[in-house]
């Protein structure tokens, strides 16, 4: 695809960390995190982080409408109807409380 510059933002901490580290011999997916990182290497700039679930509404939702479309790319010239409530929200600049326990 000729991408060689790449930001991943994931709501998963524990992925973030997981890509983030020197080695993972040890964990549960240690062949799926390898294959990730054998894929990034080959780009310029990567940058991966993690957001709050909140910031990531359009893309969840996205990602739960792939999982019952046919195998494919798909591009949209406008937003899909099933992020249109969180492209709303975002573009009034909405605010959603978080409660963080400590």
């Amino acid at each position: 695809m000729r991408i060689s510059k790449l930001v991943v933002e994931s709501d998963s901490r524990c992925a973030v960390e997981l890509i983030q580290k020197t080695s993972v011999e040890k964990h549960s997916q240690s062949t799926l995190i390898r294959a990730i990182k054998e894929l990034l290497v080959g780009l310029e700039s990567v940058i991966v982080r993690h957001i709050y679930r909140e910031a990531n509404f359009c893309t969840n939702a996205l990602a739960k409408a792939g999982q019952e479309q046919e195998v494919g790319v798909y591009c949209f010239k406008f937003p899909p109807v099933m992020v249109a409530h969180q492209v709303l929200a975002d573009r009034s600049g909405m605010k959603f409380s978080r409660s963080v326990t400590l």
